[in-house]
């Protein structure tokens, strides 16, 4: 009959809770009156309650832990400060580099210009002859030109 009772409770919720609630009140009663179950009640909390010993253990394992992450973060803060001088430096030759590679630029393309530059010049120097050998070729052409159209014109 026990067997299809706790069988019972087990399948039937609604049964569990009233059972619960009726035996929950007939409980403190009966532990109350019989000296053997309160003392194996109390031996048996005993047996789970954190003893001083205990406590301590906990305290020596919480120490151990901070000094574990205090550990841990000293060597994470040289990590850190390892990867960050590593950062600068490589940043450093980079940046040295950069400006090189600028500087290298900046005379060949100075160098290019200043070419540019005296082309420019023989290119002005070339015209300017050009015009003056033009004028110095045409003008006694024109002149003579010139002179026989007047020539034709006012003695014809």
């Amino acid at each position: 009959m026990g067997w299809k009772l706790l069988k019972e409770l087990q399948q039937n919720p609604k049964l569990r809770r009233e059972f619960a609630e009726i035996f929950t009140h007939e409980i403190p009663a009966i532990l109350l009156q019989d000296k053997r179950v309160r003392v194996a009640i109390l031996r048996a909390i005993v047996r789970e309650a954190a003893t001083k010993e205990d406590i301590e253990k906990v305290g020596e394992t919480i120490e151990k832990t901070r000094e574990h992450v205090e550990k841990v973060r000293q060597e994470l803060k040289q990590e850190i400060l390892r990867v960050r001088q590593e950062l600068s430096q490589e940043i450093s030759k980079i940046r040295q580099e950069l400006v090189k590679e600028i500087k290298a630029l900046d005379e060949k393309y100075t160098h290019r210009i200043e070419e540019l530059n005296q082309r420019v010049a023989k290119l002005e120097g070339q015209f300017s002859l050009f015009v003056k050998l033009f004028i110095a070729f045409n003008v006694p052409l024109l002149t003579a030109v010139i002179g026989i159209l007047l020539k034709m014109i006012f003695m014809p």
